[in-house]
This record gives structure tokens, sequence and C-alpha cells, in this order.
């Protein structure tokens, strides 16, 4: 499984915990509230740019991820000695009893992660960097997307989701902003100019994207372990006789 490419190329298909519950789009007294991040991750046009990009370097990606799969390989290799009881994992209580020992395979392990992670960055850091790059363009779009909802709904007060601590589900246009977004911009350029960096904010909105890409696959992960496991005992059961 190419878990690395997954988790740093994942789709707003994916964020479900940004979808807003309630899609009505009325106003109370010219006062709405919106979520940004939710617009600009979850945007048709991320989705698109995240498609292109993993297959443009998918070479890369490819890399990166046999790099992460060596790397657990050569952990597991490294801590056999650490493993005491032999059950083939290193319990926090045999770390612990290596730190007091001051062992030498500690700090091989440490290298060896430093080195994987180096490695895979600098593999990943074309597509790392197209993707801050779609990002980036996408949010300078919102404003637009912000006036034609603020306009068309006449709304004399728009504030941020984030700092609101209630409203009914009426006053959210989250939804109709992501929808003018998407509506003007389906499509961004996936291949930055040669001297440009990504703002703070870019980085910012790129690192809370990776981590509800990987929060996202987590939960599929233990729903999927959970479903096995409750298909187990199915499997063994037997079938009502019928009497």
């Amino acid at each position: 499984m190419k878990t690395y490419q997954k988790l740093m190329l994942g789709c707003a298909a994916v964020l479900p915990a940004l979808a807003m519950a309630n899609s009505a789009q009325a106003q109370a007294n010219g006062v709405a509230i919106s979520d940004p991040e939710t617009v600009i991750l979850t945007a048709k046009a991320l989705d698109a740019a995240n498609q292109s990009i993993s297959t443009t370097y998918k070479a890369q990606l490819d890399q990166a991820s046999a790099r992460q799969q060596a790397l657990q390989a050569e952990m597991a290799t490294l801590g056999a000695p650490l493993d005491t009881n032999k059950d083939k994992r290193i319990s926090d209580e045999e770390i612990a009893a290596a730190q007091a020992a001051r062992n030498p395979i500690l700090a091989k392990m440490e290298a060896a992660q430093k080195a994987a992670q180096a490695e895979s960055a600098r593999l990943s850091a074309p597509a790392t960097r197209a993707q801050a790059w779609a990002i980036e363009q996408i949010s300078q779009k919102y404003s637009a997307a912000v006036k034609s909802v603020v306009d068309s709904k006449k709304i004399s007060l728009l504030l941020s989701a984030n700092s609101v601590q209630y409203s009914a589900p009426a006053v959210d246009v989250t939804d109709a902003i992501k929808a003018a977004l998407d509506a003007a911009t389906p499509n961004v350029s996936i291949t930055p100019p040669a001297n440009w960096q990504p703002s703070q904010q870019t980085v910012q909105l790129q690192q809370q994207f990776q981590q509800l890409v990987y929060l996202s696959a987590v939960r599929r992960a233990q729903a999927q372990q959970a479903g096995g496991a409750a298909a187990a005992p199915a499997a063994g059961a037997k079938a009502p006789s019928g009497r």
C-alpha cells in the first residue's frame, strides 16, 4: 500500500469532518457566518489539483512511499534486540529499559528515522510544493466568492465560524461560498513560478489539510479493523437449525 502517497495527496472527498450538516442558506437580520478553511480545503479545484499531482509526481511519490516502507523494515531489524519478551513489538517498558541502560541501538534507530524522513521529504518536495501552490491560488479566490454571496444574499455582517460560539444552521453560508468558488475556479495550476515560496497562511492551510486527511485515513483503518473483528465471530457461528 502506498500509504505515504495517500496521506500526502488526500482529496476533499475524504474529508467528511469538514462537511456542513445543514445546507440552508438563509440569514438572520443580514448576519451570517462561514468557515474559510472548509471552503478552501474542500474546493473542487484542490481535489482536481491533487489528482493531477498524484499523476504528475507519481514516480517521486512512489519512491517516498517505498522509503517509508523500507524504514519500517529497518526499524524492526534494528529494534529486535530491544524486544526482550519476543512478542514482536517494543513496549514502552522495553524502551524505558533501553534508555536506562543507554543502549546504543536507540541512537541508531533515531538516526535511521531522521534519514528516512529527510529522504522522503526530498522525494515528495515537488508534489508538496505543487499542492501548496494550488492551495494558495484557491485562497486568493476566496474573497471574490465571499463578495458574490454577500451581494446576492444581502449580507451586512459576515463572521468566521471559528469565532462564533453558537449560530442557527440557517445562518451558515459556507456551502454557498464554496459553490461560488467552485463555479468561478474549477481548476488551478499545479506548476508554481520558479522563485515562488508559499505564504505562512498557505503553509498552515496545507498542514491542516494533511492532518485532516491523515485523521480520515486513521478512522477508515479503525472502521475496517472493527468490521473485520465483528465479521470473524459471525463467520464461525453456526446457522440456526430452524427447529
